[in-house]
């Protein structure tokens, strides 16, 4: 795994002097910065060390079991909330008429 230093402007409501990004280094995962980040680091200059973690790790999708499991759960705690007396024919109906929402299916 490796981590991405660099040197970048940081006031938004100020004009960039120069590059946005001065210098970037990629070192291993767990190190310091290095020394040619810090040595041209000046506190109060605009701008900043800034540490990126290069490696993205892919995004877990739900299952539609899980994603059925959670709208109906949602479903039933709004319902509840605001209308307890007749909750349960308000949720019947609420299922009877988008079925494939609430069994998890993908809704465009």
């Amino acid at each position: 795994m490796k981590w991405r230093y660099s040197l970048h402007w940081m006031l938004r409501h100020i004009p960039c002097p120069g590059e946005r990004e001065l210098v970037s280094v990629e070192v291993k995962a767990g190190e310091p910065a290095p020394e040619a980040i810090m040595s041209r680091f000046v506190p109060g200059s605009g701008y900043a060390v800034t540490l990126d973690f290069t490696e993205i790790k892919p995004v877990k999708r739900w299952s539609e079991e899980r994603k059925a499991a959670a709208r109906r759960h949602n479903l039933e705690r709004r319902v509840r909330k605001h209308a307890p007396l007749f909750a349960d024919e308000l949720i019947e109906r609420q299922i009877a008429e988008r079925p494939d929402y609430f069994n998890g299916k993908q809704i465009l």
